[in-house]
């Protein structure tokens, strides 16, 4: 159980909530320690990280994936792209405040992709509204959907 949930309290309770573990895939990466930087400003609340592909662990651009600060155990599920700068790492202010992390510093952190229902859940609980909303219209049209098969099978 121990290393299921990260070690630092102020990002268990995340991982607790969050349950990133159970919805990904076990190859693990090998990555540098990488300079943080800001994305474009089009690119903000959006849960983006801009990395360039040596060290995006096997995933495509615009997989979704676990990224973990392995400093502190904070992680958290992002929408990953390319860029040309194999020396540092882009991302928004709220990647950053999820990894408990600060623009210019050295970021030590390892990179996993996520399998479907992962993926789902990155859609639920990303912070921008116009992919979140969007996605819970599309459980509660499914939920009722499924609600009025089984009321019609049982008439």
């Amino acid at each position: 159980m121990a290393g299921i949930f990260p070690a630092n309290p102020a990002c268990a309770k995340k991982a607790l909530d969050m349950r990133y573990t159970s919805f990904i895939y076990t190859k693990d990466s090998v990555v540098p320690k990488l300079q943080i930087k800001g994305i474009e400003r089009h690119e903000w609340g959006i849960s983006r990280v801009r990395l360039h592909i040596s060290h995006r662990n096997g995933a495509d651009r615009y997989d979704v994936a676990k990224i973990t600060n392995k400093l502190n155990s904070c992680s958290t599920l992002v929408i990953l792209l390319g860029h040309n700068d194999d020396k540092s790492i882009f991302m928004d202010f709220d990647v950053r405040e999820d990894l408990k992390i600060d623009k210019d510093e050295e970021l030590d952190f390892s990179v996993q992709k996520v399998s479907w229902p992962g993926k789902l859940q990155w859609y639920l609980q990303t912070k921008d509204p116009m992919i979140h909303i969007p996605a819970y219209l599309a459980v509660i049209s499914l939920a009722l959907s499924i609600t009025g098969l089984i009321v019609g099978l049982s008439a």
